[in-house]
């Protein structure tokens, strides 16, 4: 998320988090956090794809 990179290898991990128990409420509030370092603009892309991870079954 630092350096912008949202592809698939973020795709990957975001849905590992999923798999092993990490709520949507839980992973909005790290990126909430993670925002303030790395920036907003960024975070906004990262929300969009853990959006993208979390409504698939």
């Amino acid at each position: 998320m630092a350096q912008g990179i949202t592809d698939s290898s973020l795709r990957f991990h975001l849905q590992n988090a999923k798999n092993h128990g990490v709520t949507k409420k839980e992973i909005a509030a790290i990126v909430t956090h993670v925002a303030f370092y790395a920036g907003w603009p960024k975070a906004w892309a990262v929300f969009h794809l853990a959006k993208e991870v979390w409504t698939e079954e």
